[in-house]
């Protein structure tokens, strides 16, 4: 078998309602979708999503560098999956979205062949299916905390509080009140994307003493390693790093160091491969791992975040794929989350049928 296309197709994925971080605000994200084709007819597909302030990636830069990998890999066996993986990493420096949506639909293609879904080719099943951590956070506490009860009652279980979008106390009120207002077998976290120096985020993460939040995720700027592994040495709260890292040197780096986990991304890693390797790094060096979307993605890209924690031996930091509250979708039968849940594909490859024109 044989890759003779890889065709890179511009999709626009929009929201229900926006989503504010401290530093953006997503109403839609103009990805890109691969289209690996084969000598024998098996159509594997991948997903690119835009993420200007986590990789610099927009829909063109994933389109151009799939453009030029594209032509490099055909003729090439598909199920060569590592060989590809590593060929493309020499080809382009940086560029592991792109990468990682070929790799995805290079996964795709395994799967249609042998007859089985990706997460047999991960090594199997750990979990039938996937706890999804949900989101909240408009800066208000009294909306988010009764967002969050509304989402318990409609059986979610994990939560993530945004962070470092309004004032801090205020904030600080609302992770206090999720906490309390919640049973203990739920399970609370928060994300500062980046948006405290760090006196804020002390004061932020020692007010939270004595509750039990599961890790603050990227309270500060990336950039400044030592002064992360300051903040996790001192927080009664676990820390987890994610715009901090984006390589798996990164996450060697935070091994050891007093950071509870880290956040592993597709669009950050490379795809399937890099983020299997990044959660076997994890283990060794004793890191929790948040497995994460990024917002938004279509079913695609959901579908492979969801195959891979299904394979992974512990995802204690949850796993968030970046489908939620989308208004369109690539397919008439898209992941679904029910009862906070999401269960694992199990047709063949992905389990995603491209809705094509």
């Amino acid at each position: 078998m044989k890759i003779v296309s890889v065709e890179a197709i511009p999709i626009a994925v929009p929201l229900t309602k926006p989503i504010v971080m401290s530093h953006i605000t997503i109403t839609q994200s103009n990805n890109v979708l691969a289209k690996v084709t084969t000598d024998t007819g098996l159509v594997g597909w991948g997903e690119g999503v835009e993420a200007t302030d986590l990789t610099g990636d927009t829909q063109e830069s994933i389109k151009a560098a799939l453009e030029f990998l594209g032509p490099q890999i055909v003729g090439a066996d598909p199920l060569r999956r590592t060989t590809l993986w590593w060929a493309m990493k020499k080809m382009m420096h940086a560029n592991e979205t792109a990468i990682g949506a070929i790799d995805m639909a290079l996964y795709d293609i395994a799967g249609k062949e042998f007859g089985v879904p990706v997460v047999e080719l991960l090594g199997g099943r750990v979990r039938d299916e996937v706890p999804v951590l949900t989101m909240v956070g408009s800066g208000k506490p009294d909306v988010d905390i009764q967002a969050a009860v509304t989402k318990y009652e409609a059986g979610y279980r994990w939560f993530k509080v945004k962070l470092g979008i309004g004032d801090v106390n205020d904030e600080l009120k609302t992770v206090q009140g999720v906490r309390s207002q919640l049973p203990p077998e739920a399970i609370v976290s928060g994300d500062a994307n980046q948006g405290w120096d760090e006196p804020t985020a002390m004061r932020f993460l020692n007010g939270l003493s004595g509750l039990d939040v599961r890790f603050i995720e990227q309270p500060i700027p990336q950039g400044d390693h030592a002064a992360m592994v300051r903040i996790a040495q001192r927080s009664p709260i676990p820390i987890c790093a994610d715009q901090s890292v984006h390589s798996l040197n990164d996450v060697m780096s935070f091994g050891r160091t007093g950071v509870a986990g880290v956040s592993l991304k597709l669009v950050k890693l490379g795809g399937i491969t890099g983020v299997m390797r990044g959660a076997a790094l994890c283990e060794s060096l004793g890191l929790s791992v948040n497995l994460a979307g990024k917002i938004a993605e279509s079913s695609v890209a959901a579908a492979a975040n969801i195959h891979c924690a299904a394979a992974m031996k512990a995802v204690d930091f949850g796993c968030s794929p970046g489908n939620q509250g989308i208004s369109a979708d690539v397919t008439s039968r898209p992941l679904a989350i029910e009862n906070g849940v999401i269960a694992v594909p199990t047709g063949p490859g992905l389990g995603i049928d491209v809705d094509q024109p």
